[in-house]
């Protein structure tokens, strides 16, 4: 059993229930087997849960980004003037504009990704909601002022771009609404997108054709008067008190109650983590965009004028931005090492099924042999006129062939034993002398000739220890019939006691003058099944070593082993010295 073939029978492969923050209850194995069939997202949906931000972080940002908010809509109030507002550069504001277009769509990216069994549903909402806010400010910010081609402005037309921002709002907060408020979200199939899908197109086409209808008298009331655009108020510091109708503040006050409603139930969601903490936040951004939206309205393509509720915008911008693209390399970090987990745990189980073969063989040669000899002998002892010297012989061996069965059954035994949760070694106070006679008597019975010697070194005989003497013996009798087996006839074997590293201690050793153990297979010598690169030369199946191992845990110890002084190899183990 010295020097040992690299085993991974003797690793636990039992499934593993919980990875790196998973909340799983299939094993990793399985998970792992299901990537190829349900794709990343399956994956991505549960590692989510696992955020650093899912717990802790969230509810004092989120508290704070909402006090700062709404103080700031307070004083805006309090001081008559509403809102923020600035002139700035075209290009800027385009720039702003096809920022926040991009990062609705990645966010949108993002959630499906992470859409899979389980909140999958719940995230496709959210989803379709990020597209319909960045396909509204595509289609009504970009595109119609191209098909249309005029840059006068008029009220009628400011108006028209009002009710595309709420309608595309609206839209978009419904959906938020229904993806993070229940606590069963619908489900999301085909018919659902078909359904956004043509409400969408119905709503923009009526919405296009804004003018069209208005000798048709299907125009809605209008939602500001006295202006024609928000940058000639911006100059005049004309407050909007004076031109904002109350259809526009019943109208306003729905997007404004689904994105706050929207956000209470992305932080519960967040609470009981279920979503990262950039969600909430990046809806508790616009819900506060959609408060200041209503004191200072803008619209769609306005090219010069910037307020609060376009910072706000911007600012869920950058956090979906940020937030998906962390949560995105967390996840893929996180995916990769499962991965490289699962690859490991193949070329592991591989190698078991190679061993497992192995070891058949080796078991079917250790009781193949004497069950040969057995046989031979009691045919030659089944005929008349044997020679009495002979048959004597032929008793013995058939005893010594038969106790080798009896060896290996019992190691086998005793390795289901020791491995079993509730085994637990039988402790109680014995003496040293005690202890280390039963294995002295073993090791002079040998069949090899070795000098063999007991030394205690610091310790005495009577001194006593903690232990399981049954146990305890079975780890010595299995040390020093390998120190016996490999060493070479007349090389001595020594069996010493000596005080522990640490205090409280007394250390037991075996040591011998053998071949010792190759370096590259001292870190897998104790492995279930092991065979060193000699073990086709030896007998035994890999057991001895193992079960001592485990049988040292048992006592709080470790089974060790180094390289001896004058060459070999040196076992060892503690024991808990008994307080005197």
């Amino acid at each position: 059993m010295r020097g040992v073939r690299k085993d991974a029978m003797s690793r636990d492969l039992r499934p593993v229930r919980r990875i790196s923050g998973f909340r799983s209850e299939k094993p990793a194995a399985t998970l792992c087997r299901s990537w190829p069939r349900a794709g990343v997202a399956r994956f991505l949906v549960r590692s989510v849960r696992s955020s650093n931000v899912a717990r802790g972080r969230f509810p004092v940002a989120g508290s704070v980004l909402a006090g700062l908010i709404v103080a700031w809509a307070i004083a805006n109030l309090a001081n008559g003037w509403f809102g923020f507002a600035a002139l700035v550069p075209v290009g800027l504001r385009g720039g702003e504009e096809a920022a926040s277009v991009l990062v609705r769509f990645f966010a949108a990216l993002v959630l499906a990704l992470f859409a899979a069994a389980g909140i999958g549903g719940r995230l496709r909402w959210v989803a379709c909601g990020f597209v319909v806010l960045g396909l509204g400010q595509l289609l009504f910010g970009y595109l119609e002022p191209i098909l249309e081609g005029d840059a006068t402005s008029t009220a009628a037309d400011l108006n028209e771009s009002l009710y595309e921002m709420l309608f595309v709002r609206t839209l978009a907060g419904a959906l938020f609404v229904v993806g993070l408020v229940p606590n069963e979200a619908p489900r999301f199939s085909s018919r659902t997108v078909g359904g956004v899908l043509l409400l969408g197109v119905l709503g923009s086409a009526y919405l296009l054709g804004y003018e069209s209808l208005e000798g048709l008298r299907l125009v809605p009331p209008p939602l500001v008067v006295g202006i024609d655009s928000f940058e000639e108020a911006a100059r005049l510091r004309i407050a909007p008190l004076s031109w904002l109708t109350p259809w526009h503040w019943a109208l306003a006050v729905v997007p404004i109650g689904l994105a706050v409603v929207a956000a209470v139930g992305a932080a519960v969601r967040n609470r009981r983590a279920e979503i990262g903490g950039w969600l909430p936040l990046a809806i508790i951004l616009l819900a506060g965009s959609e408060l200041h939206d209503a004191m200072w309205p803008s619209t769609y393509g306005s090219p010069v004028l910037m307020n609060t509720a376009d910072l706000l915008r911007l600012a869920m911008a950058g956090v979906v931005a940020v937030g998906g693209a962390l949560e995105l390399r967390r996840v893929a970090s996180e995916r990769a090492a499962l991965l490289a987990a699962e690859r490991e745990r193949n070329r592991r189980l591989d190698e078991l099924a190679v061993l497992k073969a192995d070891f058949t063989a080796m078991v079917a040669h250790e009781l193949g042999h004497p069950l040969s000899a057995v046989r031979r002998l009691a045919e030659m002892l089944s005929r008349d006129g044997l020679d009495p010297d002979l048959r004597a012989k032929a008793l013995a061996t058939i005893v010594k062939e038969t106790d080798a069965l009896d060896s290996l059954v019992a190691d086998v035994q005793s390795v289901a034993a020791v491995e079993r949760d509730d085994f637990r070694a039988e402790l109680r106070p014995v003496a040293l002398g005690a202890l280390l006679s039963g294995a002295a008597a073993h090791a002079r019975a040998l069949p090899r000739l070795h000098p063999f010697g007991v030394e205690f070194e610091g310790v005495t005989e009577d001194e006593e220890a903690i232990a399981d003497p049954a146990r305890v013996g079975q780890v010595l009798r299995n040390l020093l019939s390998n120190a016996a087996r490999y060493s070479p006839d007349g090389a001595p074997i020594s069996l010493r006691a000596l005080p522990g590293e640490t205090p409280g201690r007394v250390r037991v050793e075996v040591a011998d003058r053998g071949p010792g153990i190759r370096p590259d297979d001292a870190a897998h010598v104790f492995e279930k099944f092991g065979r060193g690169g000699d073990g086709e030369q030896t007998s035994g199946v890999g057991l001895g070593l193992y079960l001592s191992r485990r049988i040292a845990r048992a006592h709080g110890s470790e089974l060790t082993v180094r390289p001896g002084p004058g060459g070999g190899s040196v076992f060892a183990f503690e024991l808990e010295r008994r307080a005197r």
